[in-house]
């Protein structure tokens, strides 16, 4: 038998040694998820799947000097198949992340967290399946039409998805890029008019408009009972969602 030969039949059975050793890993390889959502606002969608974030990929995302790549999205990219990552809504968003650190960190999220009452840093540690889930009603459309109090125009606002993100990473920018996510002011369509209409707004109509879009009723309720180790305060806190989100510890 030829050297190349000999080496074909190595790497064969190199790569048969690998694929066993990794058959018996007793993780989760792939997970179907039910969405906060229901999926109902996606085209053609027939369920998404999970699927655990490898440590070479993470790496790859986390490292990269490439400034246009979000990592969080690389990351639900490469860990979902089933629905686009641009097109997610953000309360689907949120709970996919939570899912993907689940099956590929473990099942319980540790983090540390500052006490209102005396400022001293405490630990917690939250089972993931455990925080509430909060599923957007059957009769909720999308878009979803208002009526503003100084106005009184029917306004039909969309979903926030992945894609207006850009849009509204900055607080100066909101006003300015509110348009993209208002459908139709009294039935008209033209952007062009509703970015008009935007700027002449009451600030009553503003705010009204802005508290419909941070509305976070749907999605995962992401306020839990904590109790400072240092001075006893029992109060209701956010679970922080910080760098150390994406790590074993």
């Amino acid at each position: 038998m030829g050297n190349i030969q000999k080496d074909q039949v190595s790497q064969a059975a190199r790569e048969a040694e690998i694929e066993k050793l990794f058959s018996e890993v007793p993780y989760e390889s792939e997970v179907l998820v039910d969405l906060p959502s229901k999926g109902r606002f996606y085209k053609e969608f027939n369920g998404l799947k999970i699927s655990p974030l490898l440590f070479e990929d993470e790496q790859k995302i986390l490292m990269s000097k490439n400034k246009n790549i979000n990592p969080i999205n690389e990351i639900i990219s490469k860990c979902i198949d089933g629905v686009d990552v641009n097109d997610l809504l953000d309360v689907d968003k949120l709970y996919i992340l939570l899912k993907i650190k689940e099956i590929s960190y473990g099942p319980e999220y540790k983090f540390s967290i500052m006490c209102p009452a005396c400022g001293a840093n405490g630990q917690s540690t939250l089972p993931i399946k455990e925080i509430p889930v909060n599923y957007i009603p059957e009769d909720i459309p999308d878009p979803k039409e208002i009526t503003l109090p100084v106005l009184k125009a029917k306004v039909k606002l969309r979903f926030l998805r992945t894609r207006d993100e850009k849009y509204f990473a900055k607080n100066e920018d909101f006003l300015t890029n509110l348009y993209r996510l208002i459908v139709s002011i009294n039935e008209n369509k033209d952007p062009v008019f509703i970015s008009k209409v935007v700027r002449k707004l009451h600030i009553r109509d503003v705010k009204t408009i802005k508290n419909e879009i941070n509305n976070k009723q749907y999605g995962v309720d992401t306020t839990f009972r904590f109790e400072c180790p240092s001075c006893g305060h029992n109060s209701i806190v956010n679970i922080p969602f910080d760098s150390n989100f994406f790590s074993v510890s």
